[in-house]
C-alpha cells in the first residue's frame, strides 16, 4: 500500500524513484514473513536468502535523502527556506517513507532473529554475534548500491560473479570509511528499537 501511494503521490515529480525503492525495501518485509509463516524448512531457507538479500534496501532507503537537494528548497545565499507546499509535501513523503519502512523493516530483523535462535535452540550470544556480521553485509551492499559502479538488487541474478567482485574484491580506504559508517546506522536502529522496545515490555 506504500508503494502504491507513493506511486500516486510522486508521478512525475523528482522523487518518481521512490517507488522502485520501496517495493524493493518491501521484499525483504514480505520474506521475512513468510519464513516466519512457513513450516517446510527448505521453503523458509529459500525466503530467508532472499531476506538477506534484499535487506540493504531497507536502510538504502536513508541514502535517499541525498535526492532532496533537487527540490531547492533551500537558499544559501539568503539562509531561507522556500514557501512552496508541493516541495516541503515532497520532503515529508520521503521522511515517512524511510521511517515506515526502516522501522517495519528491522522490526522483522528481530522477528527472524528470534526465529532462528528458537529454531535452532542457539544461545543469545550466537544471535548478537550474527547481527554485526548481517549489518556489515548490508553496509557492503549499500556502498555497492550508493556508489559507482552502482549496483542493483537485480545484478546479483543477471550478473552474480561481478556483483561479488565489486562488493568483496575492490576496496580503498574510501570505500572502507563509508561502510564502517553505514554499519554504525544500522548499529543506531538497532539500538534505538531495542530500547523503545524495552520501554515497551516494561510498562506492559
Amino acid at each position: 500500500m506504500i508503494t502504491l501511494g507513493t506511486l500516486i503521490v510522486t508521478w512525475e515529480t523528482h522523487f518518481d524513484f521512490l517507488v522502485l525503492n520501496t517495493f524493493l525495501a518491501y521484499l525483504p518485509i514480505e520474506c521475512a514473513f513468510q519464513v516466519q509463516r512457513m513450516k517446510n524448512g527448505y521453503v523458509q531457507l529459500l525466503f530467508g536468502f532472499l531476506w538477506l538479500l534484499f535487506f540493504p534496501n531497507i536502510p538504502y532507503l536513508v541514502t535517499d535523502i541525498v535526492h532532496a537537494d533537487l527540490l531547492g528548497l533551500y537558499n544559501n545565499l539568503t539562509g531561507m527556506s522556500l514557501e512552496t507546499i508541493r516541495g516541503w509535501g515532497l520532503i515529508l513523503i520521503l521522511f515517512l517513507v524511510i521511517f515506515a519502512y526502516i522501522y517495519w523493516g528491522f522490526m522483522e530483523f528481530f522477528a527472524l532473529m528470534a526465529l532462528v535462535k528458537e529454531k535452532f535452540q542457539l544461545s543469545k550470544w550466537v544471535i548478537i554475534g550474527a547481527v554485526p556480521v548481517i549489518c556489515w553485509l548490508s553496509s557492503m551492499a549499500m556502498y555497492a548500491g550508493r556508489f559507482a559502479p552502482r549496483l542493483h538488487s537485480v545484478h546479483f541474478f543477471t550478473n552474480p560473479l561481478y556483483v561479488l567482485e565489486v562488493i568483496f574484491a575492490h576496496w580503498t580506504m574510501k570505500k572502507f570509511e563509508f561502510i564502517c559508517l553505514f554499519f554504525l546506522l544500522h548499529l543506531g536502529i538497532i539500538g534505538i528499537l531495542w530500547i523503545a522496545n524495552g520501554r515497551q515490555k516494561e510498562a506492559n
